[in-house]
């Protein structure tokens, strides 16, 4: 079949089949694709009548009429993540395994998240609090739950005979038998219960409708959740999503978000849904609810609209396929028709809408009937190649399978914010309206929302019946305030960081800490843009000499035009005949891709210290933004702006985090940085690639053998401690971070030092975290919010109580709400 849209160039990843052909499968893949379980391609639904439950029965009985009712498909996936975590639940009595069925066939999956120990001297009331600093009192966005379940969970594995392949239909075979059964919750294998049954194992019957099949239900019981179980807390959180639906609010992806509410901005083709993220906890003060406001940025335009985009323009660019492959491989899409969210990993030209798959009947339909038939949907345009989402289970294990879900892209709404978009600034100022919220603001959204929850009869019944009740008062927490630090600047000169963090303006009066020696270096230009050019090389020249430093006049290198090309072989030249210890270069607009050629080619390919600088932003000379330059240019080229006195001697403080592709999932790259001496004003750093499958700890203790090697180089002598700072860990990491990271970590210590002693540590920082802060204050009759003051500390109440750690407040915000960040203490040898 001739498609228009086969252009050269083809997208990473698996080939899904051609049309009228979907047992085939060609390319590097280790399983065909599955189209009957693909959650947008499932065969479309049969219906049932009402259910006629016969009483359960203890031994077999003859099985009576009972049928089936509609179960959201997000229900079924929330609660399923409980059995899928839990092989072996802790009872009362004794560890009692699930058995099979409860992972469905899967390896066994080590449930519960990593704790250290926490020491003795912190296990007391105030023995976790820290002392210092002074008291201040703060509300946070966490509701406590001021009575829960006091009596145990009883989990039961639920087979049926014959087996039943789809989840709706066990749960209209069991919801029937409701009344005997009380309040539950059923993923398709696992049934948790209020209520224990009269037996361990006990048999229900019924008949399904469509062929009258008598079907038997069997319950048997597998183990006992008792109060304070990670498992119950999971399943309070199954009921908060409940409680969520019930509020009338659209799942997009975790959260919930109110398509009712939404805010359109026409002028840029966006909507704006607001909802929420919600979750239950177990923290020092006990059972709290988490609740943030959050917004969900829609676009109107689809796949479909960008792909004919870039066609349009293949006279202009022949390998437009290429760049709507590169525009679209990566990014998340909505499909309207069920409210699910998808993260597209490939482009298939060779398939289209009229292309077929098998149904689980063993009957072909195109994509275009499928969609006509299930959803009532007309596809208008024939020819348009399908996307790939590969869907993978939960949980990364060995031999796990991978499910390719073919999308339509006229059916694939855009979401979040294009590069281009977010460079506009009239787009990103009519945004901020409705996203920036200030803390009253924000305060009052958290009340309006427990009062939705309290006032919805669908919630508060469901809350009652698992005796949940939530209060209506956001939580006060004590925290503390640390003193301002003091800077250190040449000839030990000190000056204070600044009541809100922001020490800039004491710099322009006060040398820096080390002044590099910089002989000359290049700017580079545009050559229209010279004599805005000229005015800031002034400036940056007058505040660098307030800082202490020598910075010459630049040599200018003007470029006739702003074409990508044009720097690329001006830089070429400047590093082959000038060989600059430094290169700043202005551009005119925020181009990524003219960004990302310059820093290749100035630290990958010939390695010179380089600045990128935009036009707009030294228009004005705002000796700020000088500054700042010049800071950056002394740092670059080895100086130092300020230290920060640290009384112990002999430590080397790293840092580690992971950068994944979003493009190619298969690659991720490890950044490391590590002190190099006492005023940790000079470091060695290295970036370390590895691909999918390979253990990060690997690289991980590579570069902590490479910091070693270099500080004892540098020292000529090994640390005395090492403190290591690792991002980008979540709760679920913590297990692998702590059996493979940390302890790849202690065996390079091993070899470096032998029987010898050192001090470490190993903290896990949090940026991207729900939780806020505010205090109050009143101005006259009226009470409002705003920000803690930066050096603030929480240490109690919204804290994990089976863990050493603390949230930090660094920065400070005058209008919107900051995150806090969370400090998590997972090794501490000798410290």
């Amino acid at each position: 079949m001739d498609n228009p849209w086969r252009a050269r160039g083809r997208a990473r990843g698996p080939r899904p089949p051609p049309p009228r052909q979907p047992q085939q499968f060609r390319g590097p893949q280790t399983l065909p694709p599955r189209f009957g379980n693909m959650p947008p391609l499932v065969a479309p639904q049969q219906q049932f009548r009402g259910p006629q439950p016969l009483p359960p029965q203890i031994k077999n009985l003859p099985p009576q009429v009972v049928s089936q009712q509609e179960i959201r498909p997000s229900e079924v996936e929330a609660v399923g993540q409980i059995t899928n975590r839990n092989n072996n639940l802790a009872t009362g009595h004794a560890s009692m395994p699930i058995g099979r069925g409860a992972v469905r066939g899967r390896q066994p999956i080590e449930n519960g998240y990593f704790r250290l120990e926490r020491p003795v001297s912190s296990k007391s009331d105030n023995g976790k609090q820290g002392k210092g600093g002074q008291s201040i009192e703060l509300i946070s966005n966490y509701f406590p739950i001021t009575t829960y379940t006091d009596w145990s969970l009883y989990q039961y594995r639920v087979d049926f005979k014959p087996e039943q392949d789809r989840i709706n239909i066990k749960r209209g075979l069991l919801r029937a038998h409701k009344e005997f059964l009380g309040a539950y919750i059923f993923d398709g294998t696992m049934m948790f219960s209020r209520k224990k049954l009269e037996s361990d194992t006990i048999e229900l019957t019924s008949k399904r409708n469509t062929d009258d099949q008598i079907i038997i239900i069997t319950l048997k019981l597998t183990s006992v959740i008792e109060k304070g179980d990670y498992a119950s807390i999971q399943v309070f959180n199954i009921l908060l999503r409940k409680c969520l639906a019930n509020l009338e609010l659209t799942q997009v992806g975790r959260n919930y978000y109110d398509s009712v509410a939404k805010i359109g901005i026409p002028n840029h083709r966006l909507q704006l849904w607001p909802g929420y993220e919600t979750t239950i906890g177990m923290f020092d003060c006990g059972l709290l609810l988490r609740a943030e406001i959050s917004t969900k940025v829609m676009r109107e335009d689809t796949v479909l609209d960008f792909l004919i985009e870039c066609s349009n323009n293949r006279n202009s660019n022949p390998n437009w396929m290429m760049a709507f492959k590169m525009g679209v491989i990566g990014s998340i899409v909505l499909t309207r028709y069920n409210n699910q969210t998808y993260r597209i990993d490939d482009v298939d030209e060779e398939s289209c809408t009229n292309s077929t798959f098998l149904k689980k009947d063993g009957s072909s339909i195109s994509y275009i009937d499928y969609y006509k038939n299930r959803y009532g949907i007309n596809i208008s345009n024939q020819k348009q190649p399908m996307l790939i989402s590969k869907k993978k289970k939960s949980f990364r294990i060995e031999g796990e399978e991978t499910e390719l879900v073919y999308l339509v892209p006229e059916l694939c709404t855009m979401t979040g914010l294009t590069i281009r978009m977010s460079e506009n600034k009239t787009l990103m100022r009519d945004l901020a309206q409705y996203t920036r919220v200030d803390p009253t603001g924000r305060i009052v959204k958290y009340n309006n929302f427990i009062k939705r929850v309290h006032t919805t009869p669908k919630s508060a019944d469901t809350l009652a019946q698992w005796n949940l009740t939530l209060s209506n008062k956001l939580i006060t927490v004590n925290a503390r305030v640390l003193s301002e630090e003091n800077l250190s600047g040449a000839d030990s000169h000190k000056y204070p960081s600044g009541k809100n963090a922001n020490w800039t303006s004491n710099l322009r009066n006060i040398a820096m800490f080390r002044r590099a020696i910089i002989l000359f270096w290049v700017l580079v230009t545009p050559r229209q843009h010279s004599s805005d050019v000229g005015k800031f090389i002034d400036t940056l020249l007058m505040v660098a000499n307030g800082l202490g430093f020598t910075l010459p006049r630049p040599r200018i290198v003007e470029l006739p035009d702003s074409n990508m090309r044009t720097y690329s072989v001006e830089l070429d030249n400047i590093v082959n005949t000038l060989n600059p210890p430094f290169i700043l270069c202005v551009t005119a607009s925020a181009r990524n891709d003219l960004y990302s050629m310059i820093k290749r080619k100035l630290c990958v390919s010939r390695a010179v210290p380089s600045q990128v600088v935009l036009l707009r932003n030294i228009q004005n000379n705002d000796k700020s933004v000088c500054t700042k330059i010049a800071i950056q240019i002394n740092c670059k080229v080895g100086g130092a702006p300020w230290k920060v006195s640290i009384p112990e001697l002999g430590m080397m403080i790293v840092g580690f985090d992971v950068f994944h592709d979003k493009q190619n999932k298969n690659k991720s790259y490890g950044a490391f940085i590590a002190t190099m001496e006492d005023s940790h004003t000079k470091y060695f750093s290295c970036v370390e690639k590895h691909e999918s499958g390979q253990e990060i700890s690997t690289y991980f203790s590579t570069s902590i053998s490479k910091a070693l090697i270099k500080y004892r180089e540098k020292n000529h002598k090994l640390p005395n401690t090492i403190v290591i700072y690792r991002d980008g860990v979540g709760d679920g990491q913590l297990t692998y971070v702590h059996k493979t990271e940390v302890e790849m970590v202690k065996k390079t210590c091993r070899e470096f030092y032998g029987e010898k002693k050192v001090g470490l540590a190993f903290i896990i920082v949090k940026k991207r975290i729900s939780t806020r802060f505010f205090c109050k204050t009143t101005v006259g009759k009226n009470e409002n919010y705003q920000n803690p003051p930066a050096g603030t500390v929480i240490d109690n109440s919204v804290t994990d109580p089976t863990m050493s750690g603390f949230r930090g407040w660094a920065g400070w915000a005058r209008a919107h709400p900051k995150c806090s960040k969370t400090i998590t203490l997972i090794l501490n040898i000798g410290i």
